[in-house]
């Protein structure tokens, strides 16, 4: 009985992990953008938007507001890092 639990953990896990990936290529292709007509990284409104519009469908679910908020901290912390290194990045100054 506890196996089936686990294949069912298992498999969410899983598709937590394929949208994770599926997050980041969607920030690639935003860094791409950015870099390309010169706008700024960090838009703090928008990252706000993200961590409000987090403890929202965290109630919705059923999930602790606190845990996503942090979660999405981690998140979008990750994604800032990966737009820095696209946006500037060794060929940054390439057109």
């Amino acid at each position: 009985m506890l196996d089936r639990f686990r294949d069912e953990i298992d498999t969410i896990d899983e598709q937590v992990m394929q949208l994770l990936g599926r997050r980041f290529a969607v920030c690639r292709e935003v860094a791409d953008f950015k870099r390309e007509q010169g706008i700024p990284m960090m838009q703090s409104a928008r990252v706000e938007q993200v961590y409000e519009r987090a403890r929202e469908r965290a109630v919705r679910y059923g999930v602790d507001p606190n845990l996503a908020a942090e979660l999405y901290r981690r998140i979008v912390g990750a994604a800032c890092d990966l737009e820095d290194r696209i946006i500037d990045g060794p060929d940054a100054d390439r057109s």
